[in-house]
């Protein structure tokens, strides 16, 4: 028979009563760029929402997104929702199309010829939407 009268027990308490080391605490930036890259992935948006350059705005939640199609040579985006159409024309929209497949895109916004002559050419950059309501059904 062994002896361990020379060993002493380990207690899953001595991890919890050790001093704590010092933590780095962040400075404002850090915790809000930590924050919105977090936000950014944290989880699906539930709703797409579509804002016209005359300030109107039209939300579908995601789970009537029945069809996306994507014309990579016109710039289009379609996007189908139930039984009402969204068309989105511009350039550089296949980042957008990603999103939307993805359920992260929160909205997309109709962008003005001023806006579009400020924007890099790799920039994303929607010239028209078009919204084209079905028949709701009673």
């Amino acid at each position: 028979m062994k002896d361990n009268t020379n060993t002493k027990p380990v207690l899953a308490v001595h991890k919890y009563i050790k001093g704590a080391s010092p933590r780095h605490e962040p400075d404002a930036d850090e915790a809000l760029d930590a924050y919105e890259k977090a936000h950014a992935i944290s989880r699906e948006a539930l709703v797409l929402e579509v804002r016209l350059a005359n300030g109107d705005t039209v939300s579908w939640p995601y789970s009537s997104l029945r069809k996306v199609k994507y014309y990579i040579g016109k710039g289009m985006l379609e996007l189908h929702f139930d039984d009402d159409l969204v068309i989105a024309e511009g350039r550089n929209l296949q980042r957008v199309r990603d999103a939307i497949n993805e359920h992260r895109q929160r909205f997309i916004q109709e962008g003005t010829d001023v806006e579009r002559g400020l924007k890099d050419d790799d920039a994303i950059h929607i010239d028209r939407l078009e919204i084209t309501e079905g028949i709701e059904e009673p």
